[in-house]
């Protein structure tokens, strides 16, 4: 049986430009250097070609560094300079900061999350190998479908069945030296789950799962290189795989509840982080919210403390749909109704309903939570039958609290409003809410735009009542 692996790499690549297309190089590419397509084949392309070819170049002159910038070349450039690696200007930490959710860690380099999800240095931001002393490269938006495209291309001038896969280079924890890894694959899996496959000695594997595309990424790097070599497309043959369809990267990302070394923002500095946590009351950004962020930290939410250990909060998801406008306008009919009884004007009206719509409605996630009376205890008089709903409604504040420093550690911004509270009966009718509901409060959450004002807080002589002892 024949167990070979060829990798070829294509030579005399152009230098790519803007609006260059990357299927045409590869097939110029093939031409040149005749070499034709079987099937199973696998194109390894860098990002750095990728990038360049869809105009993901940005100049640092162009750049406007943030406070949020300067304040970190504050920080790393000294440990930059202890460490003898290049020293990031403000600009380019700007263009970091640009394609990141989040800063995971600020040292001589800065550790980030992408926003394709990606955990590793500056945001995959590159200089190598971009003309310019002042030009970047960054990452493609998305390379899964990128990949596609090429994929489709080829298939359709070559007439054969290949995977593509665009590769970068990533440094590792633990371990001295970049090695290749996938940003983008098309036509094959992520990964390989072994788990339920037998060894050599017949043991049933539990945990083994094989990081297929990152494997094959490494493997072309070997010839790709990182100087000059000049060969930014290699053909990996005579690698044995499963062509499929609906392939993704996202397979190979883990997840960040099973991240034993991710590091979670704030999480060594908690008076920071409850310090920090502002009310998001401006426009959000465009940016979809993961779902299964929110599942996350109504997750953590959970575990507020409770009277009773009774965990009376509920939370409803409610969605960007014709419900959501149904509920915001029939809340806002009785709210205008509520401020003609109070005698404010028309003007203050009208700004006030259209504030509240706009907040409520353009929110890319809002929240509804509420209390579920089932579960308070029930007694025989009225005194203490309201002193146990007051217990709940204590209760649930603790939750929201919870969920409101969940979202901040996720990098969400969120505001607390108790709109609900006033129109409990619409909100109930609305959703279809179970009786037992009581609407408390709406949560509105995305990804900032501005940074908000530090609230003036009281004095702590001024909420500390000190007691004090009479004599005789």
């Amino acid at each position: 049986m024949k167990n070979e692996i060829e990798i070829i790499g294509l030579e005399g690549i152009p230098l790519i430009n803007p609006g260059d297309d990357i299927s045409e190089i590869i097939l110029n590419g093939l031409e040149k250097n005749d070499f034709s397509l079987k099937n199973g084949d696998i194109i390894l392309i860098a990002q750095t070609i990728i990038s360049k070819s869809i105009g993901r170049i940005r100049n640092l002159k162009d750049i406007k560094p943030s406070e949020k910038a300067f304040s970190l070349y504050e920080k790393i450039t000294p440990k930059a300079k202890l460490k003898d690696v290049p020293i990031k200007s403000p600009e380019h930490i700007q263009a970091i900061l640009d394609e990141s959710n989040e800063i995971l860690k600020a040292e001589h380099v800065l550790i980030t999350e992408t926003k394709q999800g990606f955990v590793c240095a500056n945001a995959g931001i590159d200089k190598s190998n971009v003309e310019g002393e002042d030009y970047i490269a960054l990452l493609p938006e998305n390379s899964d479908e990128i990949s596609q495209k090429i994929r489709e291309a080829l298939k359709k001038s070559t007439g054969k069945d290949i995977a593509v896969i665009i590769t970068d280079s990533f440094g590792r924890p633990f371990r001295v030296g970049a090695v290749g890894v996938a940003l983008g694959v098309a036509g094959i899996q992520s990964i390989i789950d072994k788990r339920g496959d037998l060894d050599l000695f017949g043991h049933t594997l539990q945990s083994t799962i094989i990081g297929q595309v990152d494997n094959l990424a490494s493997a072309a790097q070997l010839i790709m290189g990182e100087a000059d070599e000049g060969l930014p497309i290699v053909i990996l043959r005579g690698y044995k795989f499963n062509l499929t369809e609906n392939a993704s990267i996202q397979q190979i990302l883990r997840e960040r509840h099973s991240d034993l070394f991710r590091i979670e923002k704030n999480a060594n500095n908690l008076f920071k982080s409850l310090k920090n946590r502002r009310s998001y009351k401006s426009e959000f950004d465009l940016k979809t919210v993961d779902i299964n962020l929110i599942r996350e930290c109504i997750e953590i939410a959970r575990w507020a403390p409770s009277a009773h250990n009774g965990q009376f909060w509920r939370y409803i998801i409610i969605e960007k749909s014709k419900i959501r406008n149904s509920l915001i306008d029939r809340m806002n009919e009785k709210l205008k109704r509520d401020l003609i009884k109070d005698g404010k004007s028309k003007e203050f009206i009208k700004t006030k309903i259209k504030n509240r719509r706009e907040i409520f409605l353009k929110s890319p996630i809002l929240i509804l939570q509420c209390l579920d009376t089932r579960d308070l205890e029930k007694y025989a008089d009225d005194e203490r039958e309201n002193n146990e709903f007051i217990m709940g409604v204590q209760s649930v504040s603790a939750s929201a609290t919870y969920f409101l420093l969940a979202l901040q550690a996720r990098n969400l911004a969120a505001c607390w409003y108790c709109a609900p509270l006033f129109a409990k009966n619409i909100v109930k009718e609305v959703l279809k809410l179970p009786s037992s509901y009581v609407p408390m409060a709406f949560f509105t959450i995305g990804y900032s735009l501005k940074e908000q004002k530090t609230p003036v807080r009281k004095k702590l002589s001024e909420i500390l009542f000190d007691l004090k002892e009479e004599n005789g």
